[in-house]
């Protein structure tokens, strides 16, 4: 690149730049209602188990008690978390192991969950 001045002279050639553009962090928030025979269990956490390990924060990989949500009311959950733009996560919601991951109607295996995380207009 070259610089020009007033008078329009020329300066020599400047030394090349290597820049790298970064992705753009993503606010994740994660909200579950749960079915109320697990709402009314006492004790009873929800938590999530994937690749969260793809997200910021050191988060484990398909750790069945790894992440646990916050209630904010007696049904619902919530979790918020951080990723970069375009990361693709797939996830399940558990009560903390393997045993209690969710399941169907007839109590069959789901399959996992998937999202990439866009940045969108506002970054949530």
């Amino acid at each position: 690149m070259r610089a020009l001045d007033e008078l329009f002279n020329r300066s020599a050639f400047s030394a090349p730049v290597t820049v790298t553009a970064e992705l753009r962090t993503v606010t994740l928030v994660m909200n579950v209602i749960v079915p109320t025979p697990v709402a009314s269990a006492v004790g009873c956490s929800v938590y999530i188990a994937g690749f969260l390990d793809r997200l910021d924060g050191g988060l484990p990989q398909w750790n069945p008690g790894g992440v646990v949500m916050t209630q904010v009311s007696p049904i619902q959950w919530t979790n918020t978390s951080t990723g970069r733009d375009g990361t693709q996560l797939e996830y399940k919601y558990t009560l903390g192991s393997r045993d209690s991951v969710e399941k169907g109607a007839a109590c069959e295996e789901l399959a996992n969950r998937q999202l990439t995380l866009t940045y969108g207009a506002s970054g949530v």
